[in-house]
């Protein structure tokens, strides 16, 4: 028994890790560096290292944060044209540097995004004998939010109403009343461009 428990693990260990992630993958588009050279071609991004691959005319370039001003890809996974911008920000534990953002919404208040892999751990419902049970880790792919006013400031955003009623505190009665009406929720990406669409069209 225990050797069978053991090899569920070193397959869902494997399985895990042979799992494409959106950043994994070759997407067509365009780059704009910061000195306003234009590539075209294959890109594929790791927002997490803040890195730019592109393959074009039969070469592939790497670039980082900071040469990158801005590069739009077509996600087929999506069906959909995605743009990321390079602004100033400081992570956690780090001086400000160029950051990569996916930007989901543009306006007044806009609505930014980055991707990152996390190791989840489960557990699984049903008892071995002995009562044991057993758990296994997996990489997911999540996602953090960002607002960024015109002023240039970036806020992370905690995924939590009063936080996001705070950011929005200028109309932020009649977001409420927005949200409640159309029945949408502060932690859903969908629900969260509708609501910035919203404000910005209030403000």
């Amino acid at each position: 028994m225990k050797q069978t428990l053991v090899w569920l693990l070193l397959l869902t260990s494997f399985f895990a890790k042979a799992q494409e992630f959106p950043s994994d993958l070759w997407h067509e588009g365009m780059m704009v560096l910061v000195g306003e050279d234009t590539l075209k071609g294959k890109i594929k991004y790791n927002l997490e290292h803040n890195l730019v691959q592109v393959e074009t005319n039969g070469k592939t370039y790497t670039f980082s944060a900071q040469k990158i001003f801005y590069f739009q890809i077509f996600d087929q996974t999506t069906d959909s044209y995605r743009q990321f911008y390079t602004l100033p920000y400081a992570l956690v534990n780090q001086y400000e540097a160029p950051v990569i953002f996916e930007v989901l919404f543009e306006g007044k208040l806009t609505l930014l995004c980055r991707e990152a892999i996390v190791v989840k751990t489960e557990h699984d419902n049903n008892p071995y004998p002995y009562g044991s049970r057993m758990s296994y880790s997996r990489e997911v792919l999540d996602y953090i939010y960002y607002f960024l006013d015109d002023k240039g400031n970036i806020t992370q955003y905690t995924m939590k109403k009063r936080d996001l009623l705070r950011v929005l505190k200028k109309r932020s009665d009649k977001v409420e009343e927005f949200m409640k009406v159309n029945h949408l929720r502060a932690d859903k990406r969908i629900d969260l461009i509708r609501i910035l669409s919203f404000y910005n069209g209030i403000i």
